[in-house]
């Protein structure tokens, strides 16, 4: 499942550092509980994520904006409420512009001010069509609304995938969330990821230029037809392709 969230701490030391973000949640749905304990601690959590969105709500602030989107993608993507609860304190704590060490949870999904020519928009890594968003979208395996990480474009099968900007090739592999894919790694902290490819055309460690074919659209994600599922992130934060590339559609 696609639209967990990126851990930005630490070197990738293995295949698991990166696409572990992206396995479908294991949480069973809590079934029936008895016990004054279980009641309590539901309470409890109902109380916290209550007093997190009044805090967000009143929050104009840029994260705060961020912080409603990745509050409503843990309630929606998240059955067991213990990873939802510290994540939820987490926010809270970042709100009050507070630095404890409670729990080891991602920063906000905020990105600095980019350097440079903000203007020139890069090439497309396929011409296709999006049919699936960056944000709080429908999934298409369940129904359900989540968070989704990148944009999903469809393609014909055997169409040339290409790096959108010159990079490096970080890690290359197979998964059963995100298929065949490319990571490439442009400067520190940025990267692109190209998912759901037939066809893998460069190994780890090579140096590619922007234009070059890194490989090949195939079906074998859960976009209809084939397609790429398509991630950028600029300073270690999620980014929405679509403002940075140029027209798809």
């Amino acid at each position: 499942m696609k639209g967990i969230d990126f851990k930005t701490s630490g070197p990738f030391k293995k295949d698991d550092d990166w696409i572990s973000c992206y396995q479908q949640p294991h949480w069973k749905r809590p079934g029936h509980r008895g016990g004054s304990r279980y009641n309590l601690y539901r309470a409890a959590v109902a109380l916290l994520i209550f007093m997190a969105f009044w805090v967000v709500r009143e929050t104009h602030s840029p994260w705060g904006l961020e912080a409603k989107e990745t509050l409503k993608s843990v309630l929606t993507s998240e059955w067991n409420y213990q990873p939802a609860l510290e994540r939820v304190v987490q926010f809270g704590l970042q709100i009050a512009n507070t630095d404890w060490p409670l729990f080891n949870a991602v920063q906000p999904v905020v990105s600095k001010p980019q350097q440079g020519n903000v203007s020139v928009m890069l090439p497309v890594p396929v011409s296709g069509k999006v049919v699936r968003g960056y944000g709080m979208t429908i999934d298409p395996v369940d129904g359900m609304e989540r968070f989704h990480c990148g944009i999903d474009i469809s393609a014909p099968v055997g169409s040339a995938v290409r790096a959108v900007r010159d990079g490096r090739v970080k890690r290359t592999g197979d998964s059963a969330a995100v298929g065949k894919y490319v990571l490439l790694e442009h400067d520190q902290g940025s990267f692109t990821l190209y998912g759901e490819l037939a066809r893998v055309l460069v190994s780890e460690g090579q140096q590619v230029q922007a234009g070059q074919n890194i490989g090949e659209i195939g079906v074998e994600g859960d976009i209809s037809g084939g397609g790429l599922h398509f991630e950028m992130r600029e300073n270690n934060k999620l980014v929405d392709p679509l403002t940075k590339l140029q027209p798809l559609n």
